[in-house]
């Protein structure tokens, strides 16, 4: 019995960051990585942000769910909620021939295989990955590698992402949007 608790809590690894504009922490993300006993990989994102930005109070809350079979793709889905609306979200399925992505943007559809996911940032070493997919978009971007420990990308809805790994582990991470730039520490 105590083997396969012992077993369980190696199997999960949980990441938790801090939410930062202007200095102040809005907020914090949750993320996690769970392998589970028929193979697939579960990943889990939760985060939730609240800051005022110019006049309007915005609270945010974003939900992801990526699972992964033998480094591949199998299924994402991805929502994010802004003071109570849905802002974005999109779902993708494997259908064992071809990826049907449908979300905010649209349906479309797609044959190659993501192997690395923005998911993946924070529990893998990405300083040789050339290529990441963006769940949220369903699209494949380039992945840049400024200096030592960093690598970043320009999402299709424009913004600019930065990640700072120590130790081949996600560290810290900024998030240039069109009105600021939101950073994101590692507290443990």
């Amino acid at each position: 019995m105590l083997i396969g608790l012992l077993q369980a809590a190696a199997a999960k690894e949980v990441a938790r960051f801090n939410i930062i504009l202007w200095g102040n922490k809005i907020g914090h993300l949750t993320a996690s990585k769970e392998a589970r006993a028929d193979g697939t990989v579960l990943y889990v994102l939760d985060s939730w942000s609240k800051a005022k930005v110019l006049w309007i109070t915005r609270e945010n809350v974003a939900h992801y769910e990526v699972v992964y079979k033998d480094g591949k793709l199998i299924s994402s889905t991805f929502k994010e909620v802004e003071n109570g609306e849905v802002k974005r979200w999109n779902n993708i399925t494997w259908d064992g021939h071809q990826y049907h992505d449908e979300g905010g943007h649209g349906k479309k559809t797609f044959a190659q295989a993501p192997t690395y996911s923005i998911v993946c940032v924070y529990f893998q070493n990405m300083e040789n990955v050339k290529q990441i997919f963006y769940e949220i978009e369903g699209d494949f971007n380039e992945l840049q590698h400024p200096e030592p420990g960093t690598c970043e990308f320009k999402s299709s809805d424009g913004n600019r992402n930065v990640y700072h790994f120590e130790n081949g582990k996600v560290k810290n991470m900024e998030f240039h949007l069109s009105f600021a730039t939101i950073k994101m520490e590692k507290i443990d």
